[in-house]
């Protein structure tokens, strides 16, 4: 058999890739690999999502009838052997070999050369891959390291496919009535029980094509027509939720409006229609452009802005193809509204109390749509890329909120537990609102502040809202990636003076610019091979003293009248920095005064993010007053994993025991030298982390507004020095996966284990698909 070629691997991959269709794909990998082998047989078999079984998915040389059905455990039969050893194996006489198993439906007893190699992706098992011939002789070393190449390539592609678990199951023609479970990620918690109303544009934006104008006047009139009736919409729409809406989040209608009339939205389209394309075309291209700079940033944060700007640009769409909204009748009954990305300005198109829950296909953690969705109580779920909403219109759908899911269709039993975890939500919620203005304090005393994580003026209520005791960290970015220009020095002082009058008197922590590398400026192009060692932070604005200084000024202003401003630097890593910026705030400082501003040198932060601001922090302690530890960073830092890249992202924890190692030598650090510190991350919303960090005496959390109210409550429950003995036995083990089978028991006894799920009798079990 001739050796396949390099550039045949490459081809067969690039034509994979290119399939959209499931099975399709996985007859395309067989027929290929037989044919470019020379081999009778190339058989295909992948796991069950729960790994417990093998099943073929696909064969060119077996019986056709044995896809689907032909099943063998992990260790059953020579493809069950190399599944569980995790092993390549290669025999010239496959059927007289002990651990051979034969499969009547698929009728290979002719076959007797066996090769198999196993599919694994990110240290998971996805199948295993095998070709089979007639002649009684191993295949040759080339042809082996061939078939362990392709797998190694084809592993990734087939992962996806594999964990959805549909492509063995015998699927009806209609989804309708068909119980269904799909998970997305959280955008707000809690459970909601609805009829699934389809929220869908008649075009979508992506769905444009290249266009030229032959009345480039008209298409420019058509544009301004459109953005102006959107901005109508949006004050309607303002208006309609404004009574329901906490005070601020209210002014996420303003974000839209600031959006929407944006010089460069406006400029940028009339500049592109005015040299020969239609009007949709432009703005399409204009959208893609600006939704580009928060989409390339690495701060979730930062990213979902990308989103809100491209439900503008879907908005103005609607109306350039002159479709009007719509007078909406609905269904006098509860509803779960459901999309791509149900925005803001959609739920102002409902009866608010009609709506139990919200699903969209697209979307995160950090949308727009999850930030009002928690200040109104709905329950949301975001990116269900495996949800169809379409073909389940009027469907009886559970959105469960605390764990991600959508639950399509229910059976009786699961409706019926789901209807009593909602009664239970409910109570639980209203005894969250009455800690609200409690302190959160243990048991035995020991006093933990609570601070919320926050970017936007609309961030500010929801948190006060919860019981936030102030702001440990405000990012600074948002107002420069939303103009095309660098906002002047006035512009953020308006900006500032209203989140800190929002929390006054209590003390508000502003980061200042944290921009270069990964965060991208549409007027400031950075091109960095690794933005995470490049040019950001406070290199950055140390190198563009200009915008450091106008910044710093527009801060101390705006603290003028509430007193209550920290300052914070991101991304020290030396002496110097520290140095540098702060004799910039002194001589800020000295500049206004003697302009007659009554300004004060406010406290000065450090964040700990770069490992070494962590062993420097002797040295760097005569300039700063606090410390905030960024724990995303930190962990980042030092474990040297991407948290945002699929191949390592499981391997990011910050329950890993060198984080816990570092955690515990910088409180140490920070005691000795009288600074103040606080942590900052998602490791201050993990309970599990909540425990380790109050056993270690941490008293500052910064965190989500949301997360707030049931951080304070497992506080509230536990007792301090019960939790000594725990971070004990934390300090010996060898891994993250350790350290949380450790607190797991912990969390349990205070009544905070695993996230709430339906209990069901064995019975109702198997009608449900839960075990």
């Amino acid at each position: 058999m001739q050796q396949p070629s390099l550039s045949a691997l490459t081809a067969i991959v690039e034509q994979i890739a290119r399939t959209g269709d499931p099975e399709a794909m996985m007859s395309t990998i067989v027929q290929r690999l037989c044919q470019l082998m020379q081999v009778d047989v190339c058989s295909l078999y992948l796991c069950t999502p729960d790994q417990e079984h093998l099943i073929l998915a696909a064969t060119e040389g077996l019986s056709r009838e044995a896809v689907g059905k032909a099943r063998l455990k992990l260790d059953e039969g020579l493809v069950g052997h190399i599944a569980s050893s995790l092993s390549t194996l290669n025999l010239g006489d496959a059927p007289a070999d002990d651990r051979f198993v034969f499969i009547p439906e698929t009728h290979e007893m002719p076959y007797h050369r066996f090769l198999g190699v196993p599919l694994i992706h990110l240290r998971r098992l996805v199948g295993v891959l095998v070709v089979q011939g007639r002649e009684r002789e191993p295949f040759s070393q080339e042809v082996e390291a061939f078939l362990i190449t392709i797998a190694s390539q084809l592993a990734g592609s087939l992962h996806a496919l594999q964990s959805r678990g549909d492509w063995y199951e015998q699927r009806p023609r209609s989804n309708r009535g068909v119980y269904r479970r799909h998970v997305g990620l959280k955008g707000a918690p809690g459970l909601g029980l609805g009829r699934l109303w389809l929220v869908k544009p008649h075009m979508s934006l992506d769905q444009v094509q290249p266009g030229i104008n032959s009345d480039p006047v008209q298409e420019r009139d058509e544009l301004l027509a459109a953005i102006a009736t959107v901005s109508d919409e949006l004050e309607s729409g303002s208006g309609h939720l404004g009574n329901h809406l906490p005070g601020d989040v209210h002014a996420l209608f303003s974000v839209y409006q600031m959006m929407l009339h944006s010089p460069e939205l406006t400029q940028q389209t009339l500049a592109l229609i005015e040299a020969g394309d239609n009007a949709a075309w432009a703005l399409r291209q204009t959208i893609e452009q600006m939704a580009d700079q928060f989409h390339q940033s690495e701060d979730p944060y930062l990213r979902a802005r990308g989103e809100d700007i491209a439900n503008i640009g879907q908005r103005v769409l609607n109306q350039l193809l002159s479709r009007e909204r719509p007078v909406i009748e609905t269904p006098d009954e509860e509803l779960v509204l459901a999309g791509e990305l149900v925005s803001i300005a959609d739920l102002a198109d409902f009866p608010l109390q009609q709506i139990r829950g919200i699903l969209c296909t697209q979307g995160s953690t950090l949308s727009h749509t999850a930030i009002v969705a928690n200040a109104l109580g709905i329950p949301a779920v975001m990116g269900l890329e495996q949800l169809e909403p379409e073909h389940h219109r009027g469907a009886r759908v559970i959105v469960d909120g605390n764990r991600a899911e959508a639950v399509l269709n229910p059976p009786p039993p699961l409706l019926a537990e789901y209807k009593r975890m909602i009664a239970e939500e409910k109570r639980f919620m209203e005894g969250l609102e009455k800690l609200r203005d409690e302190p959160a304090v243990t048991q035995d005393g020991f006093r933990v502040t609570l601070l919320t994580n926050t970017g936007l003026l609309a961030d500010a209520t929801p948190g006060l809202q919860r019981g936030a005791e102030g702001v440990g960290l405000y990012r600074s970015e948002i107002p420069f990636m939303i103009h095309d220009s660098f906002p002047t020095e006035q512009e953020q002082f308006t900006l500032y003076q209203k989140v800190l009058k929002a929390y006054a008197p209590r003390p508000v922590t502003m980061r200042t610019l944290d921009i270069g590398g990964d965060k991208q400026l549409p007027y400031f192009d950075i091109s960095e091979s690794n933005p995470y060692l490049g040019w950001r932070g406070i290199r950055f604005t140390l190198d563009n003293a200009q915008l450091l200084i106008s910044q710093v000024r527009a801060m101390l202003r705006a603290n003028v009248d509430t007193d209550n401003l920290k300052l914070l630097v991101p991304m020290v890593g030396r002496v110097d920095e520290m140095q540098a910026f702060r004799q910039y705030v002194e001589k800020a400082v000295d500049s206004l005064l003697r302009e007659g501003h009554q300004v004060k040198m406010p406290p000065i932060g450090m964040m700990v993010e770069v490992p070494s601001s962590m062993l420097l922090l002797p040295k760097l302690a005569p300039y700063i007053d606090y410390v905030s530890i960024g724990s995303n960073d930190l962990t980042q830092y030092l474990l040297a994993v991407d948290r945002n890249n699929p191949r390592v992202s499981a391997l990011f924890d910050h329950l890993h025991p060198a984080v816990l190692v570092a955690l515990e030598y910088i409180l140490q650090q920070c005691h000795t030298l009288s600074l103040p510190v606080s942590i900052c991350g998602e490791m201050a919303s993990d309970p599990a982390a909540v425990l380790i960090l109050t056993a270690m005496g941490y008293d500052c959390l910064s965190l989500s507004a949301y997360n707030i109210p049931r951080i304070k409550l497992l506080i509230r429950s536990i007792n301090r020095e019960e939790l000594l003995p725990v971070l004990e036995q934390a300090r010996g083990c060898n891994s993250e996966a350790e350290v949380r089978a450790l607190l797991l028991p912990v969390l349990e006894q205070y009544g905070w284990g695993r996230e709430p799920r339906p209990q069901l009798n064995d019975s109702d079990r198997s009608q449900t698909g839960y075990s």
